[in-house]
């Protein structure tokens, strides 16, 4: 493998793989925000796809915790494993965790291509669900494969592929853990990192999409269930000492229209026989005779 490909899979690929996957992340969480029923419909689809039954939840689950303490307790497995029945039971027991994955792959795939198309069909979400499938597979196989070539990876997983996962986590990646192991290490490495980039776009994300709506709904009215004492301070001591209480309230009178009135014109003393004139008809007549 030449020293630029080395450089990109394992210096570059992994920090662009986890920045698509949170950049498409925050994308969809935004373009979702007023369409989170629309995101809900998803579940059932998911779940038939992806999920399945308990037993496929507990092979993930299985094979996930294995990898889990492989990468952050090295030196406790490389303990454990000194032991040689220590190391056969851990071996056996990881590689029927993958078997359980692979089949669980299988199932996902079949019910993939079973899903009518026409039922809220999307040809992106669709191709980004069949590339992700893909990927996981491509993953698993290749890592229980490389557990049944290169045997006891277990021990020597703990003296490469952790050292280089804690590199990268403190953001100074080192490949030379990582760049001489087996092509089908490097392909179940590359594979794991291109599924992670591709989550966000697959219907399998509309869980978490949807948790995190919830999460900020509920923050939302946490942060205005707090803003409310704080509301009622400011009120109550700056905008007192800012705006006394007295002048508001002639202001606001003021303001409102409930002022003193100006008094109303007086009529002259002969309106109300022009009226009554007026009224028994033959017009009004004004003082000196006229009529009108």
């Amino acid at each position: 493998m030449s020293a630029h490909s080395t450089s990109f899979l394992f210096r570059i690929w992994p920090y662009l793989a986890l920045t698509l996957a949170g950049a498409g992340f925050a994308v969809r969480l935004l373009l979702t925000s007023d369409r989170v029923p629309a995101v809900m419909r998803l579940l059932p689809r998911a779940r038939r796809v992806f999920l399945g039954g308990r037993a496929w939840l507990a092979a993930w689950a299985a094979l996930a915790a294995a990898h889990a303490a492989g990468l952050l307790f090295p030196r406790a497995i490389l303990a454990w494993t000194r032991t040689p029945w220590h190391l056969y039971l851990l071996e056996a027991a990881g590689f029927l965790a993958g078997l359980a994955v692979i089949g669980a792959c299988f199932r996902s795939a079949w019910a993939h291509l079973q899903e009518p198309a026409r039922n809220r069909w999307s040809l992106l979400a669709d191709f980004a669900d069949s590339v992700f499938l893909s990927f996981l597979f491509i993953g698993v196989a290749s890592g229980l494969l490389a557990a049944g070539v290169h045997r006891w990876g277990s021990a020597w997983g703990a003296v490469t592929l952790a050292p280089y996962a804690a590199s990268l986590a403190h953001g100074r990646p080192e490949p030379a853990f990582v760049a001489h192991l087996p092509l089908l290490v490097r392909l179940h490495l590359f594979a794991a990192f291109a599924a992670l980039a591709l989550f966000p776009a697959t219907r399998l994300a509309a869980y978490p999409i949807v948790l995190a709506h919830r999460a900020l709904a509920a923050a939302g009215r946490g942060l205005a269930a707090a803003a409310r004492p704080i509301g009622a301070w400011l009120r109550r001591v700056p905008a007192a000492r800012l705006w006394p209480d007295a002048e508001v309230r002639w202001l606001a009178k003021a303001t409102a229209g409930e002022g003193p009135k100006p008094p109303a014109p007086r009529s002259p003393g002969w309106a109300p026989r022009i009226a009554r004139d007026a009224s028994a008809g033959g017009g009004a007549k004004l003082p000196g005779g006229k009529v009108v």
